[in-house]
């Protein structure tokens, strides 16, 4: 595996668990918080299950975020990957593969914790 190119520290800011359309168990949970290159960061981790899979300790997971580069312009990006529980643990392991407004492609490892209410974790460049 690649070295590290940043990092990311977010602090939980609110969860919301829904209905989708079509009948499924949605939780968002937003953060806010800095990452390497970017000193403002302001996105939303989503997964999304069937009813009857919602104490899965894994599944898929998605982000939708918004954040300020260095040079104070703004960026947005979406990113696409898997989650899995830490054992018994209240945290998770969480893997994205994001692309951002800027064009860049980033691939990011890290950990949420729901009792610490935090998400952090490295980031590395994908050429």
């Amino acid at each position: 595996m690649a070295d590290p190119t940043g990092e990311y520290t977010f602090k939980n800011t609110g969860v919301v668990v829904s209905k989708t359309a079509d009948g499924q168990v949605q939780q968002l949970m937003s953060y806010e918080g800095a990452a390497t290159g970017f000193p403002v960061v302001l996105g939303s981790l989503i997964m999304t299950t069937t009813l009857s899979e919602a104490a899965a300790n894994s599944g898929s997971c998605s982000w939708v975020g918004r954040g300020v580069l260095d040079d104070g312009t703004l960026a947005a990006g979406f990113g696409e990957g898997t989650w899995e529980r830490i054992g018994n643990e209240l945290r998770g392991n969480v893997s994205l593969v994001h692309e951002v407004s800027t064009g860049q492609k980033i691939r990011t490892e890290g950990v949420m914790d729901f009792e610490a209410r935090t998400f952090n974790g490295k980031m590395y460049d994908i050429e």
